[in-house]
């Protein structure tokens, strides 16, 4: 243990530093300040062209998630600096259109998705097919059909990249793990390529692969998830472990523990969409008007270079592309008491209305006090018929990680492929979609 001259002199460094601050400077859980954000009826706006920077921020903040401000604020050791590299250049809200596949499947099922009370009062879904199960969210339980429809969210059959993901602590020391990310929707399919319902895929409604490549002490750990169809269910974890060349399966209960060490927990996987929706309870805090990156631009988004690791870590420099005023829908998820002991108190998320897409996760701790924010940049991907659209889990994103100043990054090094792209590394999905396939590696 150390004594408390050490750890006084270990205070007096970090704040010396700027990595510190004082407990009653933390922000915490504060409904009100997400409703006093612009309403998304309100004649509030920001002029084409604004350039936003740290001098003029505050000018802006009603368009601003908590994880913006916190960046902001100078409260955190992650911090928006002075220089030109975080400017934020305002342009036009751009519009998207749904693939038609999504058009077609929300229009043939729509009405069919129902919700259903659990005994602890949230809510499962029965009747779901595919498509948008709500697309029009309405009445007391606006906010749970908001959730499903970020949970049931539009994402190809298959997904294929590789992920430089950055692990940062608050001295800026950066653990870099190369990461083969591969997805699979097994259920519920709104995509043209694959069935509705894949055969092998029954009772499970996706499947993530991580398979570290390096460096060399961490390589073949392999993580495969499982997310049920049923959302009453809980989702399934295994991972393979070189050291014992064998795959373990994790507790269920395990929901909050890391991603092969990163900052994000199993939770937080897919855009934070693989938590249990009946073991939540779902508020409205209101449609506002928020500041989001949807239209990255294809030449600069994978460029390493464009993107700040020591400020706030993976924020965009204008290379990347303007940003947006979107019109959202913001939840506030927090856990029921049958959870016991959860990591979050207060999952704050920014749903875009348009694509049913998340924007911004404001984490809060068990004590309300705001704890980490995900930060998710997106840029639209080309479908198969050549439709453009934005999909989870294929972004520039990081868990940014405010009370302890420590951050994981996530960015594909290249255009993801999908669907019929996705060839030899997707081409046994009994293999990479499931634990069995983990019997395979170092053979």
């Amino acid at each position: 243990m150390k004594s408390r001259f050490y750890l006084g002199l270990e205070c007096a460094f970090l704040i010396a530093l700027g990595v510190w601050a004082p407990a009653n400077a933390q922000i915490r859980f504060d409904r009100a300040a997400y409703q006093a954000l612009a309403d998304a009826n309100s004649s509030q706006s920001i002029p084409l062209g604004t350039q936003i920077t740290l001098s003029n921020w505050q000018n802006y903040k009603q368009f601003m998630p908590m994880s913006m401000v916190a960046a902001y604020s100078g409260r955190y050791g992650w911090k928006v600096g002075p220089g030109p590299e975080y400017t934020i250049v305002v342009g036009p809200t751009i519009p998207f259109k749904w693939p038609t596949t999504l058009s077609a499947a929300t229009e043939k099922y729509a009405g069919q998705a129902q919700l259903v009370k659990v005994p602890d009062g949230s809510y499962t879904v029965r009747g779901y097919r595919a498509g948008i199960p709500f697309p029009k969210p309405s009445g007391p339980e606006a906010a749970f059909q908001i959730l499903y429809n970020v949970w049931y969210g539009f994402v190809p059959t298959r997904i294929h990249y590789f992920d430089p993901s950055d692990q940062i602590d608050r001295f800026h020391n950066h653990y870099v793990q190369m990461v083969d990310v591969i997805g699979w929707r097994l259920t519920h399919n709104s995509d043209d390529v694959y069935p509705e319902d894949l055969a092998f895929g029954k009772g499970y409604l996706e499947s993530t692969r991580f398979f570290l490549m390096a460096p060399e002490q961490v390589k073949y750990t392999t993580q495969v998830a499982l997310l049920p169809d049923d959302p009453e269910k809980l989702e399934e974890i295994y991972v393979f472990l070189p050291s014992l060349r064998r795959s373990l399966r994790l507790s269920s209960a395990a929901r909050c523990s890391p991603i092969l060490g990163s900052d994000f927990v199993q939770d937080d996987n897919a855009d934070g969409t693989w938590l249990q929706p009946p073991s939540f309870n779902v508020t409205l805090l209101g449609e506002k008007k928020i500041l989001a990156m949807m239209h990255g631009e294809q030449a600069t988004f994978y460029n390493d270079r464009n993107w700040d690791k020591n400020g706030v870590a993976q924020w965009p420099s204008p290379a990347v592309g303007k940003w947006e005023l979107r019109d959202e829908y913001i939840i506030d998820i927090t856990p029921l008491p049958k959870l016991g002991s959860y990591c979050y108190g207060h999952k704050v998320m920014f749903v875009d209305k348009e694509t049913w897409n998340e924007t911004w996760i404001d984490n809060y701790d068990a004590q309300n006090k705001y704890w980490k924010g995900e930060m998710i940049y997106l840029k639209p991907h080309p479908m198969n018929n050549g439709d453009m659209f934005v999909y989870r889990g294929t972004n520039s994103e990081a868990m940014v990680d405010f009370q302890n100043t420590h951050a994981t990054t996530s960015r594909p090094t290249e255009e993801p492929a999908f669907d019929k792209n996705c060839k030899a590394e997707c081409a046994e999905p009994e293999v990479y979609a499931f634990p069995g396939g983990l019997s395979r590696i170092m053979r």
